[in-house]
């Protein structure tokens, strides 16, 4: 689309919501004509496919003679022709045509153009309303509007590691992990543009690279605050062999956040031997709870469940746990005992903290406000062993609007997920054997596992992971 198409279909755009105002409805037409609208202001046509699109006119008194419309502005390989609206027509169909090599387009802003027809009809009688229209593929498919589909970013010297995603608002992607180098292993974040080109407006050149500790620090974790600012979680080595948890926070721009912590991070370290998190929440009162595995016990219970709370500022929050801090033994000598994942779930008109994780099977904990167990949950706050296998984890985490939380990950190297009610029982209405619970082979002859969870809008939820390919 040119720069002026983008300016008047958006001057267009707001003459539109300046004249609906705050109540949804339109105004009658205030020129003695007509207004045009369409019913969806979003509008995705798959390649080689076509989308119906419902047009109104809506028509001022002394007005009754016939309309066309006319949709402009379309991105490359989409057609639509114009309609003839009858005289005293109120209502018609437009259709969306995609080519099948219709490039996939990021979502475009053109829109529904109106004229008056028939003898007398002035020039000015028009009217418009704007409409994004977005060429997708097929399911499944590649979006090829994300550079080609893939995109490989070198960051350091030698090996780059992602281990974790977040998309903010406007559609920028964040990624997070590791980028090494000849001083060892540093935390890295980059981000990129809607059309999967780096964000030349964050860090350097789209990256950001950041020394804590001595020779390794890696994020596991991001996730975006409503302002914007970017929060990392992870490890960071700060002596010989002491792994503490991390929390980076960073300026939209990607520069450290000089109110958090210190110069934008700080650590947990809760004694012993190492400690790492692998997950990350925002509350929505700025709170930052992060997850992961403790050591603290390992001489009398082994690698437990670990939990800090921060004050939005970087503080250890005083009101969570004992000074921010909770360790929970979710299995007698577990070696696996480790937070993977982080939800809130409200249960009658109360905050909790779900944390999801475990080794051997599925394993989930639910925790109070103050970081005590939820006793309404499970078993004194834990569900554990919910696909009887000895092989298996809990990797991914989701609440639904019903107050059902989904839980994904492996069991037996498996694709596999539960649904629990509020009280920790599993939804027997979730699954295709009616029990609660879904397995499924991605590699008919050798392993795979879910590591990420997502619900659509429409509701149906998506299991993304690794799968090996025939013997490799």
């Amino acid at each position: 689309m040119s720069f002026r198409s983008f300016v008047r279909a958006s001057v267009l755009a707001a003459n539109l919501m300046q004249a609906f105002g705050s109540g949804g409805t339109p105004p009658p037409p205030v020129d003695g004509r007509f207004q045009v609208l369409m019913m969806e202001d979003k509008a995705v046509v798959v390649q080689g496919g076509i989308t119906l699109l419902q047009a109104r006119v809506l028509r001022a008194p002394g007005f009754d003679g016939p309309v066309r419309l006319e949709l402009t502005g379309l991105p490359a390989g989409v057609r639509a022709e114009s309609v003839h609206v009858p005289a005293g027509v109120n209502e018609t169909r437009l259709r969306l045509t995609a080519d099948a090599t219709a490039p996939h387009s990021l979502p475009t802003v053109g829109a529904l153009v109106g004229a008056a027809m028939g003898p007398g009809a002035a020039a000015t009688q028009r009217n418009a309303h704007a409409l994004t229209v977005t060429v997708a593929g097929a399911p499944g498919a590649l979006d090829a509007s994300f550079a080609g589909g893939a995109q490989l970013t070198p960051v350091g010297a030698a090996e780059d590691y992602a281990h974790a995603v977040a998309v903010q608002a406007d559609g920028k992607v964040i990624v997070a992990g590791s980028s090494g180098s000849g001083q060892g292993t540093q935390l890295a974040v980059v981000r990129y543009l809607r059309d999967g080109r780096l964000d030349a407006g964050f860090g350097h050149n789209g990256r950001v690279i950041v020394a804590v500790g001595t020779r390794e620090d890696v994020a596991r974790a991001v996730a975006v605050q409503p302002d914007g600012r970017i929060v990392v979680a992870g490890h960071s080595l700060q002596r010989t062999q002491d792994h503490d948890m991390l929390v980076l926070r960073l300026l939209p721009d990607g520069r450290p956040d000089a109110s958090f912590g210190q110069r934008g991070h700080v650590l947990a370290d809760f004694g012993g031997d190492s400690d790492r998190a692998h997950a990350v929440l925002v509350q929505p009162d700025g709170r930052i709870v992060i997850g992961g595995q403790s050591n603290r016990h390992r001489a009398s219970t082994g690698v437990d469940f670990a939990l800090a709370r921060f004050m939005p500022d970087g503080r250890p929050d005083p009101g969570f746990g004992s000074g921010g801090q909770v360790v929970a033994a979710i299995l007698p000598r577990s070696t696996g005992d480790v937070v993977r994942a982080l939800a809130l779930q409200t249960v009658d008109g109360h905050p909790r903290l779900l944390a999801v994780g475990g080794e051997g099977d599925f394993t989930v904990a639910r925790f109070t406000e103050s970081g005590a167990l939820d006793t309404g949950f499970g078993s004194g706050g834990k569900v554990t062993g919910l696909f009887g296998v000895s092989i298996g984890s809990a990797m991914a985490v989701t609440v639904l609007p019903g107050g059902e939380a989904v839980v994904a990950g492996h069991a037996g190297h498996d694709f596999a997920a539960v649904r629990l009610l509020p009280d920790g029982r599993l939804d027997a209405r979730f699954g295709p054997t009616a029990d609660g619970r879904f397995r499924h082979a991605v590699s008919a002859t050798n392993w795979d596992e879910a590591t990420a969870l997502a619900q659509q809008p429409d509701g149906a939820l998506v299991l993304g992971g690794w799968a090996y390919a025939g013997t490799s």
